[in-house]
């Protein structure tokens, strides 16, 4: 991950991502160049067969709401869709490559 030009996160709504937002937030501290694509666990949220609390759904969405605010307040963009992201990821190398 060092050598990378960009870094793109996806915080999928089809697992916990605990992992990947510590992750995430630590190359967001030390000034990498990221993308993240972060989504919204639902009210009905099953990940592996486990159907999670109301009480833990709301846990890892306020993980997922603190990990965007903090890539705002350092001028990382934040999608909603794994799409956009990747596209804004491609970008990011091409402006990169231009340099």
């Amino acid at each position: 991950m060092d050598a990378s030009r960009v870094l793109l996160f996806v915080v999928s709504r089809e697992t916990r991502s605990l992992s990947s937002m510590a992750l995430a937030a630590h190359y967001i501290g030390l000034g990498c160049n990221l993308v993240l694509c972060i989504q919204r666990l639902p009210d009905n949220a099953e990940i592996n067969g486990d159907r999670l609390s109301a009480f833990a759904i709301k846990d890892y969405n306020r993980g997922r709401n603190y990990l965007s605010d903090l890539a705002n307040r350092e001028g990382i963009p934040v999608f909603d869709e794994v799409k956009e992201a990747v596209e804004c990821a491609i970008q990011r190398c091409l402006q990169h490559n231009q340099q």
